[in-house]
């Protein structure tokens, strides 16, 4: 491979790269579940700069094929600690395309999520409904119940007498899914 090819090689991938972060923040910032993976996409975009570096210097592949064993093994390694799991998917109103699903990550302290997904296939947008909040068990999950396409309601399980939950009702824009408000009952 010439120099002047190696180079040109080198420059796309660097575009790749820098294309691969956009992607990353915007599904970070959007909300879009697919593209809501900085471990992986920042492993992506790393190795093709890895990748670019060896072209453009012309250094031997040894170097940079370490390089991104020890990148793809943190990724590995990450992806098989960190792995937050869906533990229930409660549908919404029929023809909405919406459903809440409970998120559950049991790393270090088990952690508990609900978010409101909008299913549009690589757009598919998830938006938080509750905070996270730790509990061993699902005996701290509350009861939800979907309203209508805009409002879901949270109450506490029968015979929990904690009263975390009050039977909240949440807003919801019920086009994309995305949380106005959040309206506590009165008692």
């Amino acid at each position: 491979m010439s120099p002047r090819s190696r180079g040109r090689a080198a420059a796309g991938l660097l575009a790749l790269a820098a294309v691969v972060v956009a992607v990353a923040l915007a599904g970070s910032f959007g909300h879009y579940a697919v593209f809501d993976h900085p471990v992986l996409l920042g492993a992506v975009a790393v190795s093709l700069v890895v990748v670019s570096g060896a072209l453009a210097f012309g250094g031997g592949l040894r170097g940079p094929a370490v390089a991104l064993v020890m990148i793809w093994a943190t990724v590995g390694l990450a992806g098989a600690v960190n792995g937050t799991r869906t533990h229930t998917v409660i549908p919404g109103p029929a023809g909405s395309g919406l459903e809440v699903r409970v998120l559950y990550d049991d790393w270090i302290v088990p952690d508990w999520t609900l978010v409101v997904r909008r299913n549009d296939g690589l757009l598919t947008r998830e938006w938080p409904l509750t905070e996270s909040f730790s509990t061993e068990h699902d005996d701290g999950l509350p009861v939800v119940t979907w309203i209508d396409p805009s409002h879901v309601r949270l109450d506490d399980r029968p015979g929990d007498d904690r009263g975390a939950w009050g039977g909240r009702t949440v807003v919801l824009d019920p086009r994309s899914g995305r949380v106005r408000t959040v309206q506590r009952a009165f008692r």
